[in-house]
């Protein structure tokens, strides 16, 4: 057995992998050659030590504390108009829907350069769920428009454009967001 272990060339060593074998082969060279187990490191590995790891989240940080000052990041106007466009969509919708749920025609009304529009009261004024009609701080419509829509849900006393629709505007002094009304379908969309 002995005499077997020693005829084993180094290929066949390291591909024996259920059978570690610890003695020194007498083809290495002393500290291994770059081949073989007992602790002898592979040249070519791959990978980070931890200090590397260290140096390279230290650098990012660096990066990010100079660059991050520098960008200038105004969401709060962006946001606030789109939040805006979500809440007009869906109290024109609501007013719609109580419209078509009453039998009756229900209408809302937007006025330039306000912060709120008004609709009417569509549940016992006893309730506080009836809601306010306000824009966010900073946003207000573009447009004076009253949109009435009929039991059918339908828009009805309102001059389209382009007689298939019609837009409602709101802006926080930049870009406006449109909410647009299409005739008689009463679909409700953000643009």
């Amino acid at each position: 057995m002995n005499d077997e272990r020693w005829t084993m060339n180094d290929e066949q060593r390291i591909m024996n992998r259920g059978h570690l074998d610890c003695t020194p082969s007498p083809t290495l060279p002393p500290g291994g050659g770059g081949k073989g187990w007992g602790g002898i490191r592979i040249p070519n590995s791959k990978g980070m030590t931890t200090i590397e790891v260290i140096v390279v989240m230290i650098l990012i940080g660096i990066v990010a504390a100079v660059v991050i000052p520098r960008v200038d990041i105004s969401l709060t106007s962006g946001t606030s108009v789109d939040g805006a466009a979500y809440i007009v969509a869906s109290d024109i919708r609501y007013v719609q829907e109580c419209a078509m749920a009453d039998r009756v025609s229900k209408s809302i009304t937007f006025t330039a350069s306000q912060n709120f529009y008004a609709f009417p009261a569509t549940i016992p004024s006893t309730s506080k769920l009836d809601p306010s009609g306000r824009l966010p701080s900073g946003v207000t419509t573009l447009d004076n428009l009253t949109i009435t829509f009929n039991s059918l849900g339908e828009p009805t006393s309102i001059a389209p454009v382009a007689p298939y629709y019609v837009d409602v505007r709101v802006s926080a002094g930049g870009p406006p967001k449109t909410i647009r009304i299409w005739c008689f379908t009463g679909k409700v969309e953000i643009l």
